[in-house]
């Protein structure tokens, strides 16, 4: 009796997460279903960023998710989630990573630690450089908007890691984990000039934005190819 109790208390509250998912502006913008986004390690990274933003959204605030913009040269760019409010943009990049984070804002890769049990060696994996990766993202976001709107980068890790060694000195960039990620907005938006955007203007910018957020499959698959070429050249 009591495991039945708890099966149908389990599913009563998974039935109530994706009643709320179904109701979010991630659902809408990206079509992703519940499953397709929580066992996903990038697209869930993504949707918790949302998820501890959203509130933002009663006061006027747009999101984009997985904004495809092009390159100088042909090619495209990914922003993971972009916020639009009353004072500019900001960009976010998401590392949905455990483990020891170590990095800088010059080096071109970051390195992963992981534990792999007593008496073995940690596992390390290079990555490349999020802060660099976030600003050809944002110099592509400027070439399609323009560049008289204030912009903030934030690269937000997964709560489960530890930024072990991570040197930021650029005033418009924070590396923070996900549950920091709300002080981290609120400190970006100090950095911007109040009522830049009026609801109007926000509204432009989304609309503005909004397709490239809906490429076709064809797109993101090249988009996908590419990062690995890059990542195995990386490791040469």
């Amino acid at each position: 009796m009591i495991y039945v109790i708890l099966v149908a208390f389990v599913v009563f509250v998974l039935a109530l997460q994706i009643i709320d998912f179904n109701h979010t502006t991630y659902h809408a913008a990206t079509g992703n279903s519940f499953f397709a986004t929580v066992l996903d390690k990038g697209r869930n990274g993504e949707y918790r960023i949302y998820k501890h933003l959203r509130q933002l959204e009663k006061h006027g605030a747009k999101f984009l998710f997985n904004v495809y913009l092009p390159k100088e040269n042909g090619e495209t760019t990914e922003c993971d989630v972009i916020l639009i409010n009353h004072r500019g943009l900001i960009v976010f990049e998401s590392k949905n990573y455990s483990g020891w984070i170590f990095g800088d804002e010059k080096s071109k890769t970051w390195m992963q630690t992981l534990p792999q049990g007593k008496g073995q060696p940690a596992h390390k994996e290079r990555f490349l450089n999020p802060i660099m990766q976030n600003k050809l993202h944002i110099k592509c976001l400027q070439a399609c908007v323009g560049s008289n709107y204030a912009v903030q980068s934030i690269i937000a890790f997964s709560e489960r890691c530890t930024l072990k060694k991570v040197t930021v000195n650029d005033p418009n960039v924070q590396v923070v984990k996900r549950d920091e990620i709300q002080t981290a907005v609120t400190n970006a938006t100090k950095r911007m000039p109040p009522n830049a955007l009026t609801d109007a203007d926000i509204q432009r910018l989304y609309k503005r934005l909004y397709p490239y957020s809906q490429v076709n499959e064809t797109v993101k698959q090249q988009h996908i190819q590419r990062i690995k070429e890059n990542q195995a050249k990386n490791k040469q």
